[in-house]
C-alpha cells in the first residue's frame, strides 16, 4: 500500500480480525435460532443433518476470507481515495512474497479440506444399501406422485408411509416429463427421467408428517405437484401397507423399454 500511510497493512489486518470475530459469533449465534424458526426445513433424517452440518463447516470458513476482501477493499477506498482528479500516477509499491506464500497455502488448505468433507458425504450418499431396505417405487407424472411398495405385494398409494429408524430405497422415475422427488425434511433430492430408473436411500429418524415436492419445473401446475409423507412406527407402517390395494402402476413400468428385467440402477441422477 502506499508509503504514506505505514500502517495501512496493520489496521487493515486489525479490521479484518475484528470483522471475522464479529461475523462468526453473529452466525453462531443467530443460525440455531433462525433454524428454529423455520428458516430450513425440519431435520427428519441423518442425511439432512449432515448436510446442515457441512454448511455450518462452510460457512465458518468462508466468514474469515468475505471479511479479508471487505476490509481490505473497503479500507483502501477510503483511505487512499482521491480527492480529486489524479494530476500524477500513485506511488510505486512491491509485492510481499511471504504474504502472497501464505496466501497461496491458506487458500490451498481450505479447498482441500472442503475437498475432502464434500466427498465423504458424497460416499455416503451413494453407498450401498442395506440388505434389509423397504424398496418404494416412485413414479412421478404431470401432476402427481405415485407410490408401490413391491415386497408388500406391490401395494400402492398417493400417500408415501415410512417406518421410522428402518432403511428406505427410493427407486424413482417418470412416465411423461422430467420430474425432481424432493422431501426437504429428508434430505432427498433426485431427478426422475423418463427411461431411467435414478436410487437413493435415507433413514428417517423422527415420526411425523412432511411433504414431497417436484423441484423441476414440469408444467403448467408444477407448484401443485405435493403429496404427503407420514413417518410412523414399524408397526404401523406394516398395518398400513398391507391394507393398501395392488399399485395401478405395475412393476413393469420400471423396465426400461430395451431390458426384460427390472433395473437394478441405472444410474445416479443429477441433483437439482
Amino acid at each position: 500500500m502506499n508509503s504514506s500511510r505505514p500502517n495501512a497493512i496493520r489496521t487493515a489486518v486489525i479490521t479484518w480480525v475484528i470483522l471475522t470475530v464479529i461475523g462468526e459469533v453473529i452466525y453462531i449465534i443467530l443460525a440455531p435460532i433462525l433454524a428454529a424458526n423455520g428458516a430450513i426445513p425440519e431435520v427428519a433424517s441423518q442425511r439432512l443433518a449432515d448436510a446442515y452440518n457441512i454448511m455450518y463447516i462452510f460457512t465458518i470458513a468462508a466468514i474469515p476470507v468475505f471479511a479479508l476482501v471487505v476490509s481490505f477493499v473497503g479500507y483502501a477506498i477510503f483511505a487512499f481515495r482521491s480527492q480529486g482528479r489524479p494530476t500524477e500516477d500513485g506511488a510505486a509499491f512491491s509485492g510481499a512474497p511471504r504474504v502472497q506464500i501464505a496466501w497461496i497455502l491458506i487458500s490451498i488448505a481450505l479447498a482441500a479440506f472442503l475437498y475432502v468433507v464434500g466427498f465423504q458425504g458424497l460416499a455416503e450418499i451413494q453407498a450401498s444399501p442395506q440388505s434389509n431396505a423397504i424398496v418404494v417405487n416412485v413414479t412421478g407424472e404431470q401432476w402427481l406422485w405415485n407410490y408401490n411398495y413391491p415386497q408388500y405385494k406391490n401395494a400402492g398409494s398417493t400417500t408415501l408411509e415410512l417406518p421410522v429408524n428402518h432403511q428406505i430405497l427410493f427407486r424413482i422415475h417418470s412416465i411423461d416429463v422430467q420430474h425432481s422427488f424432493w422431501i426437504p425434511e429428508l434430505g432427498v433430492k433426485e431427478d426422475a427421467v423418463p427411461g431411467e430408473i435414478n436410487e437413493i436411500t435415507v433413514t428417517a429418524d423422527k415420526t411425523g408428517t412432511f411433504q414431497v415436492r417436484c423441484a423441476e419445473l414440469c408444467g403448467i401446475y408444477h407448484a401443485y405437484m405435493n403429496t404427503p409423507v407420514e413417518v410412523v412406527s414399524m408397526g404401523d407402517f406394516t398395518s398400513w401397507v398391507t391394507s393398501q390395494p395392488p399399485s395401478l402402476t405395475q412393476p413393469s413400468s420400471f423396465v426400461l423399454p430395451s431390458q426384460s428385467q427390472p433395473v437394478a440402477l441405472v444410474g445416479v441422477g443429477k441433483h437439482s
